[in-house]
């Protein structure tokens, strides 16, 4: 039923809306409240045959899903598969925590230097990669190979970095891997697995490169902005459309924010006597969000190439407007795929 399929996004559009109430609901999610209503009342006046019937076939779709699911799984051969990311990362964070050391690698200094002041984070622990290997290997069966571009992973989008020593025989190999915030790891891992087994496809695991090069730019604008009683990072509008123009070579337009709001983040524009406007949304849940995003859209890069290439620029922020993000052909704003490769346009550019 239609109510089933929008309820989680409903959810999440009320979840964030607690915190701007007075603020008008965008036309399609009134629609989808609405709707919503109908059909709860139409159900709640059926018959106990017609509940039963109806709660026996959900029931069975999400058995026959969840056995999709596990046979993608088994026959899956990409270095990352879609299973096994919350896993890679649960390990991760638990093994830091386990057999890490808080804080940074010590420094090697001379006789007559003193270290300088250092106060580590409340998540960063540094990690013996031979150990971190061994235990991730013997306790959870993880592959050592999936676990080092993981970790190249993680330094590529500089949440983590590699030291590199030289091994007995005078290789550069892997020595310490050291975590900024290691609860990053888990929190990402919690994020993933909610949304991979909760019955219905999950739009919030899949990266559209174009909401999260718009949520990037809005948690960089947003840095330092005043926040309201609400919780809500509050922003000039006109500031917004002239910095994503001059530095990240957006056109701002209302699609981009379409994008957003169909991944689960919202933004509300609000209008003053005087004429000024102001956007307004949560930044912690955009700055959450951008880092979960930058990592499945790395991911998937991993799976289409084999390898993480940490020599490869950042093609998110580096895009151009009118571009297409696949081919780098010229697109139209009305154009829903490209005319070059085919490839879908998630919303006008």
């Amino acid at each position: 039923p239609r109510f089933l399929r929008n309820l989680s996004k409903i959810t999440e559009y009320l979840h964030f809306n607690s915190s701007l109430k007075g603020h008008a609901c965008p036309d399609p999610y009134r629609q989808t409240l609405e709707s919503f209503a109908w059909w709860k009342q139409q159900f709640e006046k059926a018959p106990p045959g017609i509940k039963l019937l109806v709660k026996s076939l959900i029931d069975e779709t999400r058995v026959n899903r969840q056995n999709t699911k596990t046979l993608k799984m088994e026959t899956e051969k990409s270095p990352c598969p879609q299973g096994l990311i919350h896993k890679l990362f649960t390990e991760v964070h638990l093994i830091a925590r386990h057999i890490g050391k808080r804080g940074k690698p010590a420094e090697v200094l001379k006789p007559w230097e003193q270290p300088a002041p250092y106060e580590p984070g409340p998540h960063e622990y540094t990690v013996s990669w031979n150990a971190m290997k061994l235990y991730a290997t013997r306790f959870f069966g993880e592959s050592p190979q999936r676990l080092r571009q993981t970790m190249d992973l993680m330094a590529k989008l500089k949440f983590a970095e590699l030291k590199i020593g030289k091994s007995d025989e005078g290789e550069e190999t892997l020595i310490d891997v050291h975590f900024y915030d290691v609860q990053l790891c888990e929190d990402f891992a919690e994020f993933y697995q909610y949304h991979l087994f909760k019955g219905s496809r999950a739009e919030a695991i899949y990266v559209d490169p174009l909401a999260l090069k718009v949520a990037k730019a809005f948690v960089q604008m947003s840095e330092g902005a005043p926040v309201n009683h609400k919780g809500a990072s509050q922003v000039d509008y006109q500031i917004v459309l002239n910095e994503c123009k001059a530095k990240y070579q957006i056109d701002l337009k209302n699609t981009h924010l379409d994008a957003l709001e169909r991944k689960g983040l919202f933004c509300v524009r609000k209008s003053f006597d005087d004429g000024h406007v102001e956007i307004q949304f949560d930044r912690i849940e955009f700055v959450k969000m951008a880092h979960f995003w930058s990592i499945i859209f790395e991911i998937d890069k991993w799976n289409d190439k084999g390898f993480v290439d940490l020599n490869e620029k950042e093609e998110v922020a580096a895009s151009v407007e009118g571009e297409c993000l696949s081919c780098h052909g010229k697109i139209d704003n009305n154009n829903k795929f490209c005319p070059h490769c085919g490839q879908k346009l998630a919303a006008a550019a």
